[in-house]
């Protein structure tokens, strides 16, 4: 078994080194660094001292776009929309919806950019967070994304006939194969920089998020593992089925295509009185054969007010006494 913790919220190495020898001590493997586009722009030096820190004790490595251009997971915001937001997704009543579109080749060129700064550093893996279109939409499928001139013209092209205002089939497939082109192209270059690329899914399969079928990015020769995050609080699912369904979903995509794979944990927005249901997330997905768990996130994201639990302390320590019993 491995365990693996996201890291984020300090930037300054005097308290990281501190804070990575406490994580090595309780017997993490993995850090998931989160290196979001404030990262890129103002903290690049800091965020390779940070990261080869970590690889010089032994820790694996992971690199998040953390909230990249508003289609990856994370509670940051993005600069390149602000600064480009022709680029981004158009809904089909003609707004822009804070999501970038999957076919903008500024934002795909300005992510290999962000690539070759994660090689830089001694980085393992591009750890591709919860990619989606854009969730702002509250009548799905009345109203959808992405119906910019990119994805109009793209459509038209492809299917002979203008994009539709009413979702059906077709945009329906147009979304995914976007969302597939984008990542045939991403992970390619990060190998090419010597990188593995781990991908994350949402954990529920559908249209709306735009992953309608996670094996068609795990069919990608590029994809090095998969893994998800079924958040039964944050979705306000039934703990046992949700991370039981993810857990086996994810065993069955990774044994198939013959990846290697993962699944997080929530450790974050814990109410009171429910810490030890970490524990019975763990036994389920450890029951069920996942071999790699993270948690999100590191000291139960008491740093970050919005999404701390009401007891962080307890939770962590719930977390040290899930790794004390595989030690």
């Amino acid at each position: 078994m491995k365990f693996g913790v996201s890291y984020f919220g300090n930037r300054i190495f005097e308290h990281v080194r501190e804070d990575f020898l406490r994580l090595w001590d309780m017997g993490f493997d993995i850090l998931v660094h989160t290196y979001s586009e404030n990262d890129f722009a103002f903290y690049r030096e800091t965020m390779s001292e940070l990261i080869n820190y970590g690889s010089d004790m032994g820790f694996e490595n992971w690199v998040d776009p953390w909230g990249w251009g508003g289609v990856f997971g994370g509670e940051a915001f993005s600069g390149f929309l602000q600064m480009n937001p022709k680029e981004g997704q158009v809904n089909n009543l003609g707004e822009y919806t804070g999501g970038v579109c999957f076919l903008s080749r500024m934002f795909r060129d300005r992510m290999k950019e962000w690539i070759d700064a994660v090689a830089d550093t001694e980085a393992d893996a591009i750890f591709w967070d919860e990619p989606h279109f854009q969730m702002n939409t509250v009548d799905f499928p009345k109203e959808w994304t992405c119906r910019c001139e990119r994805c109009r013209s793209a459509f038209e092209e492809r299917y002979g006939y203008p994009m539709p205002e009413v979702y059906n089939d077709d945009v329906s497939e147009f979304r995914s194969e976007s969302v597939r082109d984008f990542f045939e192209e991403m992970t390619s270059y990060a190998k090419e920089k010597g990188l593995k690329n781990v991908l994350c899914f949402l954990p529920i399969e559908s249209d709306s998020f735009g992953i309608r079928d996670y094996e068609a990015l795990v069919r990608l020769e590029t994809i090095d593992n998969v893994g998800s995050d079924p958040y039964w609080l944050a979705f306000d699912k039934p703990l046992k089925e949700f991370v039981g369904s993810a857990s086996e979903r994810i065993l069955d995509l990774s044994k198939r295509h013959g990846k290697d794979h993962h699944l997080w944990i929530q450790a974050f927005k814990i109410p009171k009185g429910k810490e030890e249901e970490l524990k019975i997330a763990y036994e389920i997905a450890k029951e069920k054969g996942i071999s790699t768990i993270l948690f999100w996130g590191v000291y139960a994201c008491k740093h970050m007010s919005h999404i701390a639990p009401d007891d962080p302390e307890r939770v962590w320590e719930t977390v040290r006494k899930i790794l004390d019993a595989t030690l």
